[in-house]
């Protein structure tokens, strides 16, 4: 493995950590994370006099981080996924190294 694809790959895993630690530091402090689906939700159950309500339950060992978290993850994953094939994307066929 030559310096450019180890250096390449330290910085991956680096980038991956960071937005995974700050999606969780984002959770752990509170800071507002919510979408603008759980906004409107919220609005519309305190205008009808309702008390807002899950629609799908907080299921497994991290709760609400876990959607944090996983949307986080998973948008890195398509991400590395989209990269890979941009040259096929952009070009129409280039030949990989």
């Amino acid at each position: 493995m030559d310096n450019f694809v180890r250096n390449s790959l330290i910085l991956l895993v680096v980038c991956t950590a960071v937005m995974c630690v700050a999606a969780y530091a984002g959770y752990a402090s509170g800071a507002g994370m919510e979408g603008t689906d759980g906004i409107v939700e919220e609005h519309a159950a305190s205008t009808g006099g309702l008390e807002a309500v899950d629609i799908v339950p907080n299921v497994g060992a991290f709760g609400d981080m876990g959607e944090y978290v996983g949307f986080t993850l998973a948008g890195i994953i398509a991400g590395f996924i989209f990269g890979y094939f941009w040259i096929d994307i952009k070009e129409g066929g280039g030949q990989r190294a």
